[in-house]
């Protein structure tokens, strides 16, 4: 389960953060002092990964209220705790930094649709395996609650031909052995990086072509090489463009007609929401 690998990175990450103690918490803040405060979100964003933060303050005994779930629009409040100051204090940051991150993923993603349904409505908003290591997963699912497409989640997921592989033993080659090897269940997704490639690709009749880093115009050439094919051969694969495309020059991508834009930014470089922990009550002793 999802829930069950986010608590794994979680308590990993705990375990380097506090290393061989918090020297500040176990210092200043007297035993058996039970607390109570508030995660807030601090600008409006898409809430994600809260469930995986909830489990994993009540795994160190921390009581939580949830005011707001996965996929919701929130601005303040977003989680209630009652527990140990200590305790509290020492996950702190651990748990922080993770639904601010997925926050920051969902957010941008859920912004980028939204902007992109104004120009094309059937177009799908996908991220790449241009992923953090170890938090792929996590991330392909804050990209999925902001309304995105998680693409492939590994590599045994689809087949897809990119630049390397066309180097080592050519595209048609490539794409032969992967039919031969490969069982049928699996699409075969190729890149291609010029209307050569593309029209070897068309040739074979694969599943899905990717036009890597091809420019807006580039795009309208190879659209209508593609509407030309589909014509004359009754088949038309699933087009996906990528590279080079951001949040502020998409809309010049998304109103051709495409199937999938992929951006590598949603996962790679996204600017984490703005949360805070606040405690309330510091006195109350158990």
């Amino acid at each position: 389960m999802l829930k069950d690998y986010a608590l794994k990175v979680l308590k990993k990450s705990l375990e380097y953060d506090v290393g061989f103690g918090d020297l500040t918490t176990e210092s200043i803040i007297p035993n058996n002092t039970i607390v109570e405060g508030f995660i807030e979100a601090k600008e409006t964003c898409i809430v994600c990964g809260i469930d995986f933060i909830v489990e994993f303050f009540e795994n160190y005994g921390v009581k939580c209220e949830k005011l707001v779930e996965d996929g919701d629009e929130a601005f303040g409040k977003i989680l209630k705790i009652k527990g140990d100051a200590k305790t509290i204090l020492i996950l702190e940051r651990t748990a922080l930094n993770l639904i601010m991150h997925l926050s920051g993923i969902a957010t941008t993603t859920n912004r980028i649709v939204k902007k992109v349904k104004e120009v094309n409505k059937n177009v799908k908003i996908a991220c790449t395996r241009k992923t953090l290591p170890m938090l792929s997963p996590l991330q392909k699912y804050a990209v999925v609650i902001g309304g995105g497409d998680p693409h492939r989640f590994r590599l045994d997921d689809c087949i897809l031909i990119k630049d390397n592989h066309i180097s080592v033993v050519g595209l048609k080659e490539a794409i032969k052995k992967a039919r031969e090897n490969v069982s049928f269940t699996k699409k075969i997704e190729v890149e291609v990086s010029n209307f050569k490639e593309l029209r070897e690709a068309l040739e074979e009749k694969v599943d899905i072509i990717m036009l890597d880093n091809f420019k807006p115009d580039e795009i309208k050439k190879a659209l209508e090489i593609i509407n030309e094919f589909e014509i004359k051969n009754k088949f038309r694969p699933i087009i996906e463009v990528s590279g080079g495309i951001t949040e502020e020059n998409i809309l010049n991508y998304a109103v051709n007609n495409v199937d999938v834009i992929s951006l590598g930014s949603l996962t790679h470089s996204v600017r984490s929401v703005d949360m805070s922990l606040t405690l309330e009550t510091s006195k109350n002793k158990k």
